[in-house]
């Protein structure tokens, strides 16, 4: 299709200033060149221009178009015209791209089979052979109809996509070789400014069709993210692109060998991912084993709990604010004290008999576990702790896994009476131990349903130094 483009050009001041002298009646250029002091010539010379542009008549007075530059400060220059080439999709009532292009580089076919073809790209100094699938489509075939032609009003939208979509990429290019923040979200491209020299393509208010369409195959690119996404880069171009994106989407639903080609691609790039991503966890779990072999001493590496759930803490810290990091650190955590109390509720066993009459009631039990924590050294008793004791002495009895609160509870019992035991330590390097461990169950359920948190590494800090806690008595109960 061709449009009929209408440069614009701005009026000097001296333009300005004469024609509005004539529009006030003063025509002759020794007159003007005495009001404003300019030489004469140059005030005739300003006035024959004028004429030549139709904006004065041989009288010197203002003609239509010389009021309407004088008003708008602007002039028009002559027309051209632009031809533009626009992209219909084949089948009856096809999409339009939203591209236009002012002419068509063609790409070099070095050989051709069913659904491919050999492209010969780059330069002859540089050559770049690639493989392209076709995307055959049954409704486009030899014996197809063509589409519908398009209205002109669907022509001028699809050039003003192209035109903002254009510029969009050159702010985002130039914002980033500048190094400036964008000013635009990836993909977005309406409404935005002019790139960095001012310059932007002309609107199109008109266009006239030159000839029947003209089947040709366009080149497009997919790329597979290292998570094994599938990125559509606009064949134009100008960015990815949804329109390509959504032909590649259906080409997969729809099956068959280039859909199975794409799946087999994304297939291996997220396995090669996922195979990266493991040697780098196991690089790092290496490192970190170290880091806590001096921290804690050899003797760490022969109790694997203690070792790879300080491991999860330590790496899951080193996530810093990352989406879930938070949470990989409390759920270590907690697990590393669950596993604690389990162990002291297994080595200081209570005998259910002996908790029984202070088990009786809500009252007696919270009596009894409060007296034993603050005999022990602990601080506050939260109601996390009070449990019943009886029950929980027949489950550890039974050999069950109990909860963190109830072998909590009957480790305080234990330790009561007994100077010797584990937890006598903990309280006095942490009497607000109970209380810690009741805000670490309270972080658990936030983390585990709220979103990203601003106090993330804060939070992370706190969890890992109530691990390092547990970790020397979890390896002396080994």
């Amino acid at each position: 299709m061709t449009a009929p483009i209408l440069p614009r050009r701005g009026l000097d001041l001296f333009e300005r200033v004469v024609l509005g002298l004539c529009h006030a009646g003063v025509r002759e250029p020794d007159l003007i060149a005495a009001r404003i002091n300019l030489h004469v010539r140059l005030c005739a010379h300003i006035i024959d221009q004028a004429v030549r542009q139709g904006l004065l008549d041989r009288r010197g007075e203002l003609t239509e178009q010389g009021r309407r530059a004088l008003r708008t400060g602007s002039v028009a220059e002559e027309t051209s015209w632009s031809v533009r080439y626009v992209f219909q999709s084949p089948e009856a009532g096809g999409d339009l791209w939203p591209r236009t292009a002012e002419r068509l580089v063609d790409a070099h076919v070095t050989w051709r089979a069913p659904g491919r073809a050999g492209l010969q790209l780059g330069t002859t100094g540089h050559p770049d052979h690639i493989e392209a699938a076709i995307l055959d489509r049954a409704d486009a075939g030899p014996g197809a109809a063509v589409p519908g032609r398009p209205a002109p009003e669907q022509i001028i939208e699809v050039a003003r996509l192209d035109r903002d979509a254009r510029e969009a990429q050159r702010v985002r290019e130039f914002e980033r070789v500048q190094g400036l923040a964008p000013a635009a979200r990836p993909g977005e491209t309406a409404g935005a400014r002019p790139g960095p020299d001012g310059d932007r393509p002309p609107d199109l208010s008109r266009i006239a069709f030159i000839d029947a369409p003209e089947p040709v195959l366009v080149v497009g690119f997919a790329v597979v993210g290292g998570g094994g996404e599938l990125v559509a880069h606009d064949p134009f171009g100008v960015g990815t692109s949804a329109m390509f994106g959504g032909l590649l989407e259906r080409c997969l639903h729809d099956g068959g060998a280039l859909a199975e080609r794409i799946r087999g691609v994304t297939r291996r790039r997220a396995e090669d991912a996922e195979r990266t991503y493991l040697q780098a966890e196991a690089t790092a779990r290496a490192h970190v084993e170290s880091v806590l072999v001096r921290e804690f001493g050899a003797d760490v590496r022969g109790d694997d709990d203690a070792l790879d759930l300080m491991t999860d803490v330590d790496l899951a810290v080193m996530l810093g604010d990352q989406p879930r990091a938070l949470e990989r650190v409390v759920h270590a955590t907690h697990r590393l004290y669950e596993e604690l109390f389990r162990r002291l509720a297994r080595a200081y066993p209570v005998a259910a008999g002996s908790v029984r009459a202070v088990s009786s009631t809500p009252a007696l039990r919270r009596a009894a576990i409060e007296e034993a924590a603050h005999g022990v050294g602990f601080q506050a008793v939260p109601q996390l702790f009070v449990q019943d004791l009886c029950k929980a002495a027949r489950d550890v009895k039974a050999g069950k896994d109990v909860a963190l609160k109830e072998a909590g509870a009957l480790a305080l019992v234990a330790a009561h009476r007994n100077a010797e035991h584990p937890l006598h330590r903990l309280a006095a390097r942490r009497p607000d131990l109970l209380s810690a461990l009741a805000s670490l169950g309270a972080m658990r359920n936030r983390v585990s349903h709220g979103g990203r948190d601003p106090s993330a590494a804060q939070d992370a800090k706190w969890c890992r130094e109530l691990a390092a806690l547990a970790v020397p008595e979890l390896i002396s109960l080994h």
